[in-house]
């Protein structure tokens, strides 16, 4: 009785304390922290007119963000089909439930495979999009998005920069969820945990400066845009890259690029502020669901081999070449805005080829967030 009545207690915690708790200690490091651009900083965002960074903002940011998962091939991607109401009640009912749900999927189940890194294995390994894009990219994004609205003389720029968070990572756990209705363990990982860790992480002095300085990290989004004839979001998708420097070779770096992929490579710099790079991995396909005979929901994923080259200025890339991806991608050309210098205000191009021998074309102007996209066959 006294087990029952315990276990009862804590799930209650859970359930109805830890949201408050967590969220008033992000407001406490909005309020005591210091994220200005101070000690050489900025550190993400520059204000270049140039490649990725002349993209750059919060409502390009959702788009990217929010929609990322519609990169995979098994899953549509025509964002107005999406039931945003049945999505928007399931995922905050796990929120508010988080202490029954997670006691129905397992307490040891969540820990080893949602928030420790306990198994390298494919299937249980939900926690690594988790770090890489919750916690280290949403911290680095919390930096980012916080410097872009100081350089647009914002007022009150880290809380609007963790309203920008707030709301784009919870859409995207809406669009992920999509009609699913029933317990689903991966929103509360996202936004109870790596979420917040992220802000406490990148809001502790010397981090931005070491992802920023050491490991040359940078936001690489592609560049999305609408198909009016399939009516469908496409070359849309968060990347973010990151270049170490090789010892004893000045020219040379070790280049990762992770997002709903992950390429390895090395990159060259030719000129003081250009790099040529080249990279080989992985990415994901397909999302599938786990039955792991608990009735709550977790998904892993379906890998392909893909590989791309980059060219970039001081960390903001002009253009890029992927081969191979999700949805029969056989290759995509991406060119940022006045990456080609024909004009102060020259467009950016995206050329992206698929298997079925459709072409989607795009012409991408850095104050529109979404393009307009032409595919033919």
């Amino acid at each position: 009785m006294v087990i029952k009545y315990k276990s009862h207690l804590k799930t209650l915690i859970i359930d109805k304390l830890l949201p408050g708790v967590v969220y008033s200690i992000c407001f406490l490091l909005l309020h005591f922290s210091d994220v200005s651009a101070e000690n050489n900083g900025p550190w993400f965002y520059k204000g270049y007119n140039y490649g990725s960074q002349a993209n750059y903002n919060p409502l390009a940011l959702h788009v990217n963000s929010s929609f990322d998962i519609l990169q995979i091939t098994n899953r549509n991607n025509d964002p107005f089909s999406i039931s945003y109401d049945r999505a928007l009640h399931n995922v905050t009912w796990n929120l508010s439930h988080a202490g029954s749900v997670i006691k129905q999927y397992g307490w040891r189940r969540f820990i080893e495979t949602e928030v420790f890194p306990t198994t390298i294995s494919l299937k249980n390994a939900q926690y690594w999009p988790n770090y890489k894009l919750h916690l280290i990219g949403g911290g680095m994004t919390y930096i980012a998005i916080t410097e872009w609205f100081k350089y647009h003389r914002y007022k009150y720029p880290r809380v609007l920069s963790w309203i920008t968070m707030g709301s784009y990572h919870f859409l995207n756990e809406i669009v992920e969820n999509n009609r699913y209705v029933g317990p689903n363990v991966d929103p509360i990982a996202d936004i109870m945990i790596f979420d917040p860790l992220g802000i406490a992480l990148f809001s502790i002095r010397g981090v931005p400066q070491f992802f920023a300085n050491r490991l040359n990290m940078a936001d690489w989004s592609f560049q999305p845009l609408y198909d009016f004839r399939t009516r469908t979001l496409v070359n849309n998708g968060q990347k973010f890259s990151f270049k170490v420097k090789l010892p004893y070779l000045n020219r040379w770096s070790f280049f990762y690029l992770t997002g709903t992929e992950g390429l390895a490579g090395l990159t060259y710099k030719y000129k003081d502020s250009d790099n040529i790079t080249v990279g080989y991995g992985l990415s994901a396909r397909e999302l599938k669901e786990i039955d792991n005979n608990t009735g709550v929901r977790t998904l892993t994923t379906r890998l392909i081999q893909t590989g791309g080259i980059f060219y970039d200025r001081n960390n903001s890339l002009l253009a890029s070449l992927i081969f191979g991806g999700p949805r029969g991608y056989i290759a995509r050309m991406n060119i940022y805005p006045n990456s080609l210098k024909v004009n102060f205000n020259s467009p950016g191009f995206v050329i992206a080829y698929q298997d079925d021998n459709t072409i989607t074309l795009g012409i991408i102007f850095h104050f529109v967030i979404i393009s307009p996209g032409f595919s033919m066959k």
